[in-house]
């Protein structure tokens, strides 16, 4: 079979498994890799022993199979293998072949209270998700492995499973009952949005687009909720393409009709006619560097931001000039249509990760043709941004500058800063160097997480302290050891860190580091009983021969569990502060230019 044969392979094992021999049979068996391997169970296993794996049909060897279950795929093998392999297919076959022998088991379900039988095992629980419209397309096998990693949850009348604005990232599946979902509106009145019956689902935005919950969610009689987490649900997107596409579509649906129900600027438009112009919209990804459309070509759609940056760009006779940045809530391209332009005047392209929702030329003209008012409301609408790329003198120091006065939106882009939520800034001017800073956060944390080095802008120090991002690219751990908590922060969880690094290397900014796990000390008295009996140097004889320490992933958590931030707190002179870049830079980001070059 071709490798191409094999990617179009209905069933995703089957090509997994290919590529896991392929690498197997290309191995030359040096051990580099493992010996690179930052997790502690690589110790008592060899790279040939994982290999001959890979040809078994079931794993019984427990070292393979603890190796396997452990690894999380961090890719810093690669690096060392003189063969540059991947090993990610091969441990994700044996990964796979381990799930498969786990025995079947009654699933405990979890309660307010603590844990009680739900009377449902393994296989009965996966058997009964293929019956469910969202599962339709997966295999009981792919369902079991979800299940495996999967929450049963059981709700009260009246309990809330999540609240509007908070993270979670999990797919909720429901299995009994009803929940409805809802929100606030302008006055904090209760404004339902709809009720949730058994085989409902939802949590698709966190999951797909790391975004907050928009609604609350509360249980109207006794439920029972399966809770997929993300990693899960990703892993099954590839085993299941119609699982994929039924997400998505909901997904895309969902994410249309929040805005076709809040259309900011289009709502100078008559309600059908943004009706209208959503009923054939699409929602695109839009990649950090990819253009969406270029300059001098015609007008095919308009587009409304979701999330994320886009920079609009110009190609002139004095070289390419930065216009202005579009951002969430952003509606460009639209007056092209309304102005009949036959060109566009400008490239536009992802400064960051960015969502647009794609309006097709041929539903504005329609619209405009249907609707006489729309074109003269269009043109009094509210498009700033739009109107400011299409100026002739933005970025030469004409409209857009905003003179030397703080950051510019261009550093505030191009450097990370707008899409953090909290923001660590210390005052160059103020600061008088004297580390109580790092001092304080090491007291409280055990390592300090602070580093006063990073990004310079002015007199504005912005260090190496997590800015717990909108879209983290350091979530993506498969054991849990880094998450995000309901209320928005980013956090290390010790107890399931296995120090692999994969969130340090992910992390665009640096703000993670790894440390060693230091041993607790024991008192005087058990010292000098060991000092006695010979144990320190047979210990200092081990450590010398270990070449492994066990290492864990040290980070800012915005001093979780606590009142204050340790850090600020202990500044004697005011220069340290956390700021919210949407807050603290509301305006800069509402002109959108890019600010003084």
């Amino acid at each position: 079979m071709s490798h191409l044969d094999t990617l179009q392979a209905e069933d995703y094992s089957e090509e997994v498994a290919e590529l896991a021999l392929s690498q197997a049979m290309a191995c030359i068996g040096c051990n580099d890799c493992m010996l690179a391997c930052p997790i502690s169970q690589s110790r008592n296993v060899t790279i040939a022993e994982l290999n001959a794996a890979v040809h078994l049909p079931t794993i019984s060897d427990p070292r393979v199979a603890d190796f396997v279950t452990a690894c999380t795929q961090c890719g810093q093998c690669v690096p060392a293998c003189p063969a540059d392999l991947s090993r990610a297919n091969m441990v994700l076959y044996n990964k796979m072949k381990v799930e498969d022998d786990v025995p079947d088991y009654d699933l405990l379900l979890q309660t307010a209270q603590g844990a009680t039988p739900s009377g449902w095992s393994l296989d009965e629980l996966s058997e009964q998700l293929t019956e469910l419209p969202l599962f339709s397309g997966a295999s009981p096998r792919d369902l079991r492995r979800m299940v495996l990693q999967s929450t049963l949850r059981f709700l009260q009348p009246g309990e809330v499973l999540c609240w509007e604005g908070s993270f979670h990232e999990r797919l909720f599946v429901v299995l009994e009952g009803s929940l409805e979902q809802s929100n606030r509106g302008l006055r904090g009145e209760h404004i339902r949005i709809l009720v949730l019956s058994p085989g409902s689902f939802f949590g698709e935005m966190g999951v797909l687009a790391d975004a907050p919950e928009p609604y609350t969610v509360h249980a109207l009689e006794r439920c029972i909720v399966v809770e997929v987490p993300k990693v899960s649900v990703l892993r099954l997107t590839r085993h299941a393409p119609s699982f994929k596409q039924t997400l998505e579509h909901l997904y895309q649906k969902r994410a249309l009709w929040s805005y076709a129900s809040n259309p900011g600027a289009l709502g100078v438009l008559p309600e059908a006619a943004v009706e209208d112009l959503f009923a054939n919209a699409k929602l695109q990804l839009v990649a950090a560097g990819e253009t969406l459309f270029a300059q001098g070509t015609p007008p095919a759609d308009a587009f409304l931001v979701r999330s994320g940056f886009l920079r609009a760009k110009q190609r002139t006779e004095r070289g390419e000039r930065l216009l202005v940045y579009f951002r969430e809530g952003d509606v460009f391209g639209l007056l092209d249509f309304v102005e009949n332009s036959g060109v566009r005047l400008y490239s536009t392209e992802g400064a960051s990760r960015a969502e647009v929702i794609r309006i097709p030329g041929s539903a504005i003209r329609e619209v405009l043709a249907e609707y006489p008012d729309a074109q003269s409301a269009l043109l009094r609408g509210s498009f700033d941004s739009d109107r400011l790329a299409r100026s002739p003198n933005i970025g030469w120091g004409g409209v857009a500058a905003h003179g030397d006065a703080g950051p510019s939106l261009h550093v505030l882009v191009e450097e990370g800063l707008a899409k953090g939520r909290e923001v660590l800034v210390v005052d160059q001017n103020l600061c008088t160097n004297c580390q109580n800073c790092i001092d304080a956060c090491g007291r409280r944390h055990g390592y300090s997480r602070l580093q006063l080095r990073g990004l310079q802008i002015d007199q504005y120090l912005f260090p190496t302290a997590c800015r717990h991002c909108d879209d983290p690219a350091c979530l993506m751990c498969s054991v849990s050891g880094i998450v995000r908590l309901p209320s928005g922060e980013i956090r290390i969880i010790e107890d399931n860190c296995i120090g692999c690094g994969a969130c340090a290397s992910r992390c665009p900014y640096g703000n993670i580091s790894m440390h060693a796990v230091a041993e607790e000390k024991p008192g005087l008295w058990p010292r000098l009983m060991d000092f006695i009996a010979g144990g320190e140097r047979e210990r200092r004889a081990k450590q010398e021969l270990e070449v492994k320490n066990q290492r864990i992933a040290v980070k800012c958590d915005l001093c979780s569990g606590y009142s204050d931030y340790a850090c600020v707190k202990a500044c004697p002179v005011g220069a340290a502060c956390r700021v919210d870049p949407a807050v603290a830079f509301a305006d800069l980001l509402k002109e959108g230019g890019p600010g003084h070059v």
